[in-house]
Formats: structure tokens, sequence, C-alpha cells
């Protein structure tokens, strides 16, 4: 084993903060003296973790070849093999090898600081940096409060759905962007999600101060605009709002994300009920809009026209679903060698009429004295060109239940 102790100055920061690098560990260890009485062997921080151990490294996220890259030569051979163990392994699976770990294993602070600068933070900013269009442009400070929401609460949630993710999903957008002065509100509207964790709300808001503190020193242009930037909207409030229009047949609103996009179509769907409501045009969640949709009411009727339309109607709307089945349909049609309008009754006598050609064609390959061999290899080319045709069947048939669920839909009112 080498020796991994390394000083204060040698830290490799790869282009975040100082300050940036000491909250992170701050966060997830408190303290050398903390780490070293409490956290310096494995721990499950609960929930779907895996076992954790140095600064926050989930060994249950990582495979083992990946755990064996980051910890051979910095503690002995036989720790490093009980940790490669924990690849993959998370939940109360995670929370009772945890427990046999005790003992087992014992990662120093200076190997623990070691792994994170040279392992963990080049790794996760070459994952910001995949992710996040415009990350470069930001400054060491916000690079670094980037990098730990991305190690505290997983990188993929800047691209998953769901209100729970809604605020990480726009931090991406504003970076994107170029509009800086939204993130310190997302940052702090994160903490929403863990009403009884002081901890991680402290740190979200140390992330927001820090982020502000970048945007002081390197981005002056949107540290002038956080006095006027609006808080955003609770994405929770954002998906009852959501829920709530689609129960009330405001299907256009879209998924229940919670989130609001400027001229995006939840905003359009407030737009509408507020107008069918006599409410103010305004696209704002407000208490009266809140107050309003709790209101015993009845579901919009939709219109007559929309009610009876046809595959031919959304056709000539320019439905991409349409459009993308009746692909398929002229696809499947060349392949059966029927059309697109093969209906059910179709498939059914296309299928007998092909069974019969190919029994009357061994019944012809057998009279022409063919040896066995040869009359086998003719019959299973036939039967492959009926299977390759059969799946020609198949993917009609699905093309036609996605053009009548389309169709449904449509009728429903929801969807444009």
């Amino acid at each position: 084993m080498t020796n991994a102790v390394i000083s204060a100055s040698a830290i490799d920061l790869h282009g975040i903060s100082r300050a940036a690098f000491d909250l992170i560990v701050a966060a997830e260890l408190t303290s050398e003296a903390w780490y070293s009485k409490h956290l310096s062997g494995p721990t499950w921080p609960g929930e779907q973790s895996g076992v954790t151990g140095g600064v926050g490294y989930d060994f249950g996220t990582q495979t083992r070849a990946q755990i064996l890259a980051d910890w051979s030569g910095k503690i002995p051979d036989v720790m490093v093999k009980a940790l490669a163990k924990c690849a993959g392994i998370r939940g109360q699976a995670a929370a009772s090898l945890a427990r046999k770990l005790r003992g087992v294993v014992d990662i120093p602070w200076d190997v623990a600081r070691e792994v994170f600068s040279n392992h963990d933070i080049p790794r996760y900013l070459a994952i910001c940096r995949r992710l996040l269009p415009g990350f470069d442009e930001l400054s060491p400070d916000c690079k670094g409060v980037i990098l730990s929401i991305a190690f505290n609460r997983d990188a993929c949630g800047f691209n998953k759905p769901g209100p729970r993710w809604t605020e990480m999903r726009q931090i991406k957008a504003a970076i994107g962007s170029g509009e800086f002065a939204k993130i310190p509100g997302l940052i702090r509207s994160m903490k929403r999600l863990w009403p009884d964790s002081r901890g991680l709300r402290l740190r979200r808001d140390d992330e927001a101060a820090l982020f502000e503190h970048g945007l002081a020193t390197s981005h002056p242009q949107e540290h002038a605009k956080l006095a006027t930037t609006p808080a955003p909207v609770d994405p929770d409030v954002v998906a009852h709002v959501q829920a709530r229009l689609r129960e009330l047949g405001y299907y256009d609103v879209g998924q229940v994300d919670g989130e609001q996009s400027p001229q995006g179509r939840t905003e359009g769907m407030v737009l509408a009920y507020r107008n069918a409501r006599g409410l103010p045009l305004t696209p704002a969640i407000d208490d009266q809009l809140i107050a309003e949709l709790g209101k015993p009411q009845a579901p919009r009727q939709v219109a007559e026209t929309r009610a009876a339309a046809t595959v031919e109607d959304l056709r000539d709307e320019g439905s991409q679903t349409i459009a993308l089945t009746d692909r398929a349909k002229g696809w499947a049609g060349k392949i059966f060698g029927g059309s697109s309008g093969l209906g059910t009754a179709g498939a059914l006598a296309w299928v007998t009429d092909r069974a019969t050609q190919v029994s009357a064609a061994k019944e012809a390959v057998g009279g022409l004295g063919l040896t066995p061999g040869a009359v086998q290899a003719i019959a299973i080319g036939v039967a492959a060109l009926v299977v390759v045709a059969g799946v020609g069947v198949l993917v009609w048939f699905v093309a036609d239940t996605l053009e009548q669920r389309r169709l449904a839909d449509y009728r429903a009112g929801k969807h444009a």
C-alpha cells in the first residue's frame, strides 16, 4: 500500500474552488475529528443508498472494477476486496453488509479526501460536462456547487422526470441559457424535499450562498439580477395544479412534472382554465387559482367535432402518431403483400391463404422426385418467408392499436 497522506496545498481541485471542495467535505463528513470517530468505517445513509465510506463514496452505485481502480494501493488489499463485494448492493441489503464490514474496513481521513479529489471530482465533473451544456462557462465557485448537487443528489437528476427533480431540470435549463441568476433560488427551493433533515437543508443554503458569491466575483451582470429574480414556484404546488387540471379535462397541460415553463403547456392550460372560470388572465399559479381549482366542478366538455373525429381528421391535422402508424402499416403491407387497410378479417384470411400455399408447395415439390434433404431445405425456405411476412402482420396490428388509442384519446379531449 502507498502513502496516500496529502497536505491541503497538494489537493487537486480540477477547476472547482477550494471553498466548494471544503463545503462538500464538511457536508459529507462534518470534521476530521467527527469522521475519525464515527465515519471512517462503512456506513449506510438509508433508503436506496449502498454501503458508503470516505467522502460520501457510495460503493453500491459503483462497479467492482471502479472500486478496485479508486481504492487499490490506498488502503490494505483485504479492505479493498471487502469493499469490492459491495458493488451494486443497495437498500436494506446494504445496511446489513455495512454492519458486517465494521471492524474490517477503516478509511483514514487523508485517504478519503485523496480519493474524493483525484477520483470523484474528475468523474463528476465529466458527468456534469456531458449532461449540462454551458457548464464550463461557470466560475469555480459555481461549478463546485453544481458538482456538490450532482454528487449528493444523483447527477442523472438533471434529466429525470417528475416533481422530485424539477429544480435540477430547471438548473440545467438555466445553465444552458446563461440565466445563472435563477439558480440560487432553485437550489433553495430543493429544501422542500427534506422537511426532516436539517443537515440537507443547511447544505442547500450553503450551496446557494456560495453560488451567489461565484456570481459576484465572476458573473457580475447575473449577480445584479438576483434582487429582481422571482423565487421559483414550489414544484409540489405546480404538480397539484397540473393534476387537478387534468382531472377537469385540460389534458394539454402535459405531464404532472411540477414544472411550469414560460409559455409552455402548463401556462397555456392555466390561461384556458382562468378564461373559462372568469378569472384574471395571467399564467400565474396563485391562491385565487388554487382556491378555484378546489371547488366542486364538472370537467369541461369536449367539442362535438372533436368527439366525432376520425383518423383522417387527425391525419389532416398533421398528427405525428398517425404519420408514424401510417408508415408502419405501409411497411407491413409490403412485407406480407397486403395493404395498409388490411383489417382483422383480412389478416385471418391472409394467414389461412399462406398456410394453404405452403402445404401446396410441399406437395408440388414432393412430386419432383427430389431427395428428402432437398425437399426439407425448400420447405424450410418457404416457412422462413412465411415467418418474415408474419412479422409484418404483427407490426400492422401494433400500429393499428396505437392508431385507435390515439384517436380515442383525441376524442376524449386528451392531447392537442
